[in-house]
């Protein structure tokens, strides 16, 4: 997997899954979705944003009560979108949170909700390839908030100037070894 951003518009992008969401037979509940500060031009490899969030939204949901609404939000901070799924379902116990995002690994109060504990690792996978990050806020009984912050933008805000180290770690070391592959054939010659 490697991430290939193109240029896309955070706000459609969301209204998009919420409505795919929505329409999934899976699913009772709602998503609200809420995108604020989003000017300039955001780069995102639309396939691994849609893992992440296609995920993290599922879960939102079948973690819920039946019918509850699950928020999704994004918002922009400097070059970072900030993206937020908040439910108020189940939560999850406090002696699992340090083995969310390891294979195979359930919450260990899920009971009889279906799903394999693979989910989390690959969009832990899919937001590293962004060169982001996530981290889990937590309330047993009360809720999760899942944040995900991805550097999406290329320039400041009101800005045309290019903001520095917008690349993600997957096309620095791209160019590195392109670099590196020239200086050795320079070097044989």
């Amino acid at each position: 997997m490697e991430c290939k951003p193109l240029p896309l518009d955070l706000r459609a992008f969301c209204l998009r899954l919420r409505d795919e969401m929505r329409s999934s037979a899976n699913h009772s509940g709602s998503i609200e979705v809420t995108a604020q500060h989003l000017a300039g031009e955001a780069a995102a490899d639309e396939s691994l944003l849609r893992h992440i969030f296609t995920n993290l939204l599922s879960n939102a949901l079948k973690y819920s009560d039946p019918g509850g609404t699950v928020e999704f939000s994004v918002v922009r901070r400097e070059r970072d979108a900030i993206f937020e799924v908040q439910d108020r379902g189940i939560g999850i116990p406090e002696e699992d949170l340090d083995e969310l995002f390891q294979t195979f690994r359930r919450g260990g109060n899920v009971g009889e909700r279906p799903g394999t504990g693979l989910g989390l690792v690959i969009v832990k996978r899919c937001v590293e390839l962004h060169g982001g990050a996530i981290g889990v806020r937590n309330r047993e009984g009360g809720g999760t908030t899942v944040t995900v912050r991805l550097p999406l933008f290329t320039t400041r805000p009101g800005s045309r100037k290019k903001v520095r180290g917008t690349r993600s770690q997957n096309q620095r070391n791209k160019k590195k070894k392109s670099r590196r592959s020239a200086t050795a054939k320079r070097t044989r010659s």
